[in-house]
């Protein structure tokens, strides 16, 4: 006996709410547990960009950092049950969760342009469009 499509999906989103609620009670514990791998700022980086989209090299390049310290990270956290990864795959965050302390990391960088003819300092974000 199967269940209709539209229950199958009205049971997913309720499971994922549920996941949701569960997640954000435990913010804190999970931060604790996320600090335990994330020991830096680049780190912590990391584990913003495993959006099980992003193979490793490319999140290396995206931070800056190399390969293997990408590699380390990763073994750090399927160590921990916190990372998903089968190789050839993008690894992906088991815990959809980023502190919100950790999110100004992820922000692109800001950089000061000076406008020559008016000698005036203008902001600008890291994106342009």
């Amino acid at each position: 006996m199967s269940k209709e499509p539209t229950e199958q999906a009205s049971v997913l989103t309720e499971l994922r709410r549920i996941s949701r609620i569960l997640i954000l009670g435990n913010a804190t514990a999970i931060e604790a547990e996320l600090s335990k791998i994330a020991t830096s700022n680049e780190r912590k980086r990391m584990w913003i960009a495993l959006d099980g989209k992003r193979m490793p090299k490319d999140i290396a390049a995206g931070i800056g950092v190399t390969a293997m310290a990408v590699s380390v990270f990763l073994n750090l956290g399927i160590a921990a049950s916190l990372i998903e990864y089968e190789k050839g795959k993008p690894p992906r965050v088991l815990l959809d969760y980023v502190p919100p302390r950790w999110l100004a990391l992820a922000a692109p960088p800001t950089e000061v342009v000076v406008n020559a003819e008016t000698s005036s300092e203008n902001t600008v974000s890291g994106d342009t469009s």
